[in-house]
């Protein structure tokens, strides 16, 4: 017996197949169901459940907070540095690294989710640690009285290693949890995929990106 808003109805419920993407099966599904509305529109019919609203509507939320938390970042940095041109350099660490991850995820076969977001957002807060040491060992060069491309190359050879070191440690934390089996690896691999990937992406971006930039915008 089905009764829909107190009315005596057919109930029909649909589900997607095993490793089928939720939210691209409703799409479809009510891509269709507006087809047979203007084909029978005699016949009503109204969405009781949609899954996909509720996942939309958390990726959503998860996406809001690491723009939030980027944007603090960048704040936090400015408060510190006091500087504009400074805080820019540094800062261009984080939609760039962000970027390069989403590529990463593209061609890993790894969709947008809670998961994959809220591994960048993790990561979000790390992306500026290897940007900020570059930096301001470049800017020690500076002071010395280097020119501004000799100090970006100098300055960002002398600390390599050591941010190498520091991004290997964190990602060690991390990237052993993809080759875990099971229920862990089933809820937790994409998220260490991708704070691996953004950390990775944020390494190469201080040892190429902020030098490059703090060669033409950083001035003694």
């Amino acid at each position: 017996l089905s009764k829909i808003n107190g009315e005596y109805g057919l109930n029909l419920s649909i589900q997607k197949q095993s490793g089928a993407n939720t939210v691209r099966v409703s799409d479809a599904v009510n891509k269709e169901l507006q087809k047979i509305k203007k084909e029978y529109p005699a016949i009503k019919m109204t969405t009781v459940l949609d899954q996909a609203e509720y996942i939309r509507t958390s990726i959503m939320n998860v996406f809001k907070n690491a723009l939030f938390g980027a944007a603090l970042a960048i704040l936090i940095l400015y408060i510190f540095l006091r500087d504009l041109k400074t805080t820019f350099i540094i800062s261009v660490s984080i939609p760039v690294s962000i970027i390069a991850t989403f590529i990463l995820l593209y061609f890993g076969n790894i969709t947008i989710n809670m998961m994959t977001l809220g591994g960048i957002a993790l990561g979000v807060g790390m992306l500026v640690d290897n940007s900020i040491v570059v930096l301001e060992n470049i800017y020690r060069f500076s002071e010395e009285g280097l020119p501004a491309e000799r100090a970006a190359v100098e300055g960002a050879r002398e600390v390599s290693i050591a941010v190498v070191a520091s991004t290997l440690t964190t990602i060690a934390v991390f990237f052993p949890i993809v080759f875990v089996k099971g229920i862990t690896a089933t809820i937790f691999k994409e998220l260490a995929l991708t704070v691996t990937f953004s950390l990775l992406m944020s390494l190469i971006v201080a040892l190429t990106v902020i030098p490059m930039l703090s060669s033409k915008y950083l001035k003694h």
